[in-house]
């Protein structure tokens, strides 16, 4: 869900409700039919998803509401907003050898190439579970005239003592007037 600049409230109806009620539902804040129609159920999940987010708790849709939703969704599913990527061709490309989080992580950093116009690089490894690891790698000024940066987040699994990546994305920082300014799963133009 992007940001939506529409303000909604009891009575409103249309595609931008049902977005609102799908993710209210997501969340856990509406449990009624996802009919595009902002009823009394609609307006009481959005008071709710108010109060809990510290917002004024008065049942309409603005912008600090939709703001604080596509946030709350975003935390709820981390790939959102990234543009999927073939495993197999993630790992052929970067000539991985995948063994361990930390492994994958160093083979990415020693594979990048020194660049002129490059700012920075960062990579992290987290590991939220102890049979998962999340890998963020970060790469900021690019020589490229549309893309400013380039972010990947690789999902790896144990599968009886043995590391497999199981999910690529990719997300794009555009460079000014090139296409959007925030990372976004959406290629720069």
């Amino acid at each position: 869900m992007n940001a939506i600049s529409v303000v909604l409230k009891e009575g409103s109806r249309g595609a931008e409700v049902t977005k609102l009620q799908e993710g209210l539902k997501k969340l856990n804040f509406y449990s009624g039919i996802v009919d595009g129609v902002f009823g009394a159920k609609t307006k009481e999940a959005v008071i709710n998803f108010q109060k809990s987010q510290q917002l004024v708790a008065d049942g309409i849709v603005g912008e600090k509401t939709w703001f604080k939703l596509n946030a709350a969704l975003q935390e709820s599913n981390p790939r959102a907003d990234f543009r999927v990527i073939n495993v197999q061709e993630f790992i052929s490309s970067n000539r991985l050898r995948v063994s361990t989080p930390k492994t994958v992580a160093v083979q990415l950093f020693s594979n990048s190439e020194e660049e002129e116009a490059r700012k920075s690089e960062d990579i992290t490894v987290a590991y939220p579970t102890r049979e998962t690891a999340v890998i963020v790698y970060t790469i900021i000024g690019l020589g490229d005239d549309s893309v400013a940066g380039i972010r990947n987040r690789i999902e790896l699994r144990r599968n009886q003592n043995k590391w497999e990546i199981v999910w690529v994305g990719e997300q794009y920082k555009c460079q000014p007037n090139r296409g959007h300014q925030d990372w976004s799963g959406s290629i720069c133009s």
